[in-house]
């Protein structure tokens, strides 16, 4: 596990308030760098509102997308599963499709996770996490490669001395994203609206939908933002939540900065 940044600074005898990235303390120590100098991880900090926050403190792509799925073949009937959670810049730009570092683009992504100390990450995943195309090991090794390498808090460096295993930041990315899901459950949020799934229909025009306005009132409701709701045909596709992080990794929601592709939502239950 990780040292708490608090359980940092005090060590480092810095404010209560304020913290030291682990990463800092370590370079400090092997470069003479005065140790007493003030403390370079403000606790309060927001992802986006200073740009000379070490990137180990506060994520340096600090909008994020949580996107959920609605595919009537995969997963749970009550539950949104997981697309992924996509740091963006600070400017609302998406990032490169190769990712943000390349020697840690693994391609193993299944065995990391069966091998994590997480003994519960692995059926999670392939509960709320799974490939609409079957192959759940391509999936997560393509949302980690091009998304989880560019949470710069998770790089090897910014953890403290001793206390990083190899991988340990892929295991740590997707219970990230997995709790993310579970807090903002947006099944839930629409069910308490009254918006829940209706019976199939066949046919490029449903009859039974719901309206875009009905999903963000419902969306806001229970989390105070809108999302983005994306649809193709009428039929829904995915729920988009946009987040900011204070700290090192504590997210909160943010009004969203994408767009909508739906004004008729047609949200079917599920077959499984």
């Amino acid at each position: 596990m990780r040292l708490s940044l608090c359980v940092v600074a005090t060590l480092l005898g810095a404010a209560p308030a304020l913290a030291r990235s682990p990463a800092l303390a370590v370079q400090g120590a092997e470069y003479g760098v005065d140790l007493a100098a003030p403390p370079r991880c403000p606790v309060d900090v927001v992802s986006c509102q200073r740009a000379d926050v070490d990137p180990c403190c506060s994520p340096r792509n600090g909008l994020l997308v949580l996107s959920m799925q609605w595919d009537t073949r995969w997963g749970p009937p009550e539950e949104f599963t997981v697309h992924g959670l996509w740091p963006d810049t600070c400017d609302g730009r998406q990032l490169p499709d190769t990712g943000c570092d390349r020697t840690r683009a693994y391609s193993n992504i299944s065995r990391i996770l069966d091998a994590s100390s997480d003994t519960q990450l692995r059926s999670d995943m392939d509960k709320f996490w799974p490939s609409n195309k079957g192959d759940n090991n391509w999936f997560w090794t393509h949302e980690w490669v091009k998304h989880g390498t560019c949470v710069t808090t998770l790089a090897p460096h910014c953890y403290a001395p001793g206390a990083y295993a190899p991988q340990q930041e892929v295991s740590e990315y997707f219970r990230s994203v997995l709790d993310l899901r579970a807090k903002y459950n947006i099944y839930s949020a629409l069910n308490a609206s009254g918006i829940v799934p209706t019976p199939p229909e066949s046919g490029r025009r449903p009859k039974n939908t719901y309206t875009l306005a009905q999903f963000k009132s419902a969306i806001r409701t229970a989390f105070g933002v809108e999302p983005n709701v994306k649809c193709r045909a009428s039929r829904l596709q995915e729920v988009q939540l946009w987040f900011k992080v204070r700290g090192r990794d504590s997210y909160y929601p943010v009004e969203p900065w994408g767009s909508d592709s739906c004004s008729k939502i047609s949200y079917q239950r599920k077959s499984t």
